[in-house]
């Protein structure tokens, strides 16, 4: 193992005790708060998404990307629960543009009161963070076969503005499941960091 991996995983190490030290029994959300809970997830595996890196949790698991516009891909839940986490970078538009875009894709408007969105800067980076649950008619995002309007489906999206652009987090899928995904999602945002490698 080189010095570089031994220093990677003794701070991640003492990560990990410092969390548990400080965050026991707080609770596990994103919010308006600037402080920042992040879930003890020994499982985690530490990814590179452009010029980000990331913990992942270990219950989701890496698939191949159903689209070319997408640089990664990830099932969330049970196999086959239908619930994904999408990674794009740089798809046009800006913020609201596109938060008002994924919004559209249950039939409201950014206004509305069944969209909630916040803003945090989180690990230095400036985030819009969206929640939006009610009948997903993206028909695109399904197979042939299930290309329907999906009753009972939540949004959790996130997009980080970083110096090289911008970086969207989708997870899209039944309510029951995404609900049991939150603290996952959160976890997740909460750990993104910028390393611009060029």
């Amino acid at each position: 193992m080189s010095n570089k991996n031994i220093i990677i995983v003794m701070t991640l190490i003492a990560g990990v005790v410092l969390v548990q030290l400080v965050s026991k029994d707080q609770p596990i959300l994103l919010s308006n708060e600037k402080e920042n809970y992040i879930i003890n997830n020994e499982e985690s595996s530490l990814v590179r998404i452009g010029n980000l890196v990331a913990l992942v949790p270990g219950s989701w698991t890496s698939t191949k990307p159903s689209s070319s516009m997408r640089l990664m891909e990830f099932q969330v839940g049970e196999k086959n629960s239908g619930a994904s986490l999408a990674i794009f970078k740089n798809i046009g538009g800006t913020i609201n543009n596109n938060l008002e875009r994924w919004a559209g894709q249950f039939g409201y408007k950014l206004l509305d009161q069944d969209v909630k969105i916040t803003t945090d800067n989180i690990n230095g980076i400036d985030f819009h963070i969206i929640s939006v649950l009610g009948t997903y008619t993206n028909t695109m995002a399904f197979r042939q076969k299930d290309s329907g309007p999906k009753k009972d489906y939540r949004l959790l999206g996130a997009i980080a503005n970083t110096p090289d652009g911008l970086y969207y987090f989708k997870m899209i899928g039944p309510d029951n499941i995404i609900q049991n995904q939150i603290e996952e999602f959160s976890y997740f945002i909460q750990s993104l960091k910028y390393e611009n490698i060029g």
